[in-house]
C-alpha cells in the first residue's frame, strides 16, 4: 500500500493523478490532510478502495464530483461551512464522521459500515441523507438540518444496531424509518416532514419517543405505517391528528405491546 502526501492526495482530487483515475490503488495518508477554500469540480467519480485515513478535513470548499470510500478504514473525518454533491461510504470503519454547518450538504449515503459517532449538524440544505440497515452506529446526532430546503429531500433511517439516535430540529420531504426493534434508543423532537413512513418498526422492549414531528403543510401531510406493531405512547397525543392522510399496511398502534 502506498504512503502519500497531502500533495499526492489533491493530485488525485483535483483529477491530475491519472493513474488512479484510471485503475484506482489503496493508499495511506500519512498525515492529517486539510482540504480548505478550494474548488473540485472535476467531471471524474472518485473510488478510494482499501485506503487508511487519519484525520480528512474539509471546509469552506465546493466539490461536485462524487467521493466514493469503500472498504477504508478513517479516523476522523470532517466536513464543515461547505458545498458538497455527493460522498458514500461503504464497508468502512470511521471513528468520527462529522458534517456540520454546510451550506449544502448534498447526498450522505452510508452503508454496510461501523462509526463510533454520527454527528450531523445545522447543514441548511441537503439533498439526501441515508443511513442504510447494515450499519453499526454506536452514538448519532442529527441536529438543526434542513432549514432551506426547498426542493425534494430524503432521509432514509435504519436503525437496525445502534446505541442512541438523536434527531433534533429537522425539516425534510420525505422520512423513511426503515426498522427499529427491541432495545432500540430512538428519539425525534421538532421534526417537520410532509411524507413519513415507518417500516418494519416495533416498539416492545425499546426506548422510542416521538415528539412535535408534524408536516410542514397539514392538508397534504402522509403517514404510513408498514409491516409495523407500534405502542401509541411512542407518540405525542397529536401527532396522528396532525397528518391528514394516515395509511396502514399489515400494522397496528397498540395501547399496550
Amino acid at each position: 500500500m502506498r504512503n502519500l502526501s497531502q500533495y499526492n492526495f489533491l493530485k488525485i482530487v483535483e483529477g491530475r493523478d491519472y493513474e488512479f483515475l484510471i485503475n484506482g490503488y489503496p493508499f495511506t495518508l500519512k498525515e492529517a490532510v486539510h482540504l480548505e477554500n478550494g474548488q473540485f469540480h472535476s467531471p471524474h467519480k472518485y473510488y478510494f478502495k482499501g485506503c487508511r485515513y487519519s484525520t480528512l478535513k474539509i471546509s469552506d470548499t465546493k466539490i461536485s464530483s462524487h467521493w466514493s470510500f469503500q472498504n477504508c478504514h478513517i479516523d476522523e473525518l470532517v466536513v464543515s461551512s461547505s458545498s458538497v454533491a455527493s460522498f458514500e461510504f461503504k464497508n468502512c470503519v470511521i471513528g468520527n464522521l462529522i458534517y456540520k454547518s454546510n451550506n449544502d450538504a448534498g447526498i450522505l449515503e452510508i452503508n454496510a459500515s461501523k462509526i463510533n459517532q454520527l454527528e450531523y449538524l445545522s447543514n441548511t440544505k441537503f439533498k439526501t441523507l441515508h443511513i442504510g440497515c447494515d450499519n453499526f452506529l454506536d452514538k448519532v446526532n442529527i441536529l438543526d438540518n434542513g432549514a432551506a430546503n426547498t426542493e425534494e429531500s430524503n432521509f432514509y433511517l435504519c436503525p437496525e444496531e445502534f446505541n442512541a439516535i438523536r434527531i433534533e430540529r429537522l425539516t425534510s420531504s420525505v422520512l423513511e424509518i426503515g426498522t427499529f426493534g427491541e432495545y432500540s434508543n430512538l428519539f425525534l423532537n421538532e421534526v417537520i416532514v410532509d411524507h413519513l413512513r415507518l417500516k418494519n418498526c416495533h416498539s416492545k422492549n425499546s426506548e422510542v419517543l416521538f415528539k412535535k414531528v408534524r408536516p410542514r403543510h397539514k392538508s397534504e401531510g402522509v403517514l404510513q405505517f408498514l409491516d409495523s406493531t407500534i405502542d401509541v405512547s411512542v407518540f405525542e397525543n397529536d401527532f396522528i391528528k396532525s397528518y391528514p392522510n394516515v395509511e396502514y399496511a399489515n400494522s397496528s398502534i397498540n395501547s399496550k405491546v
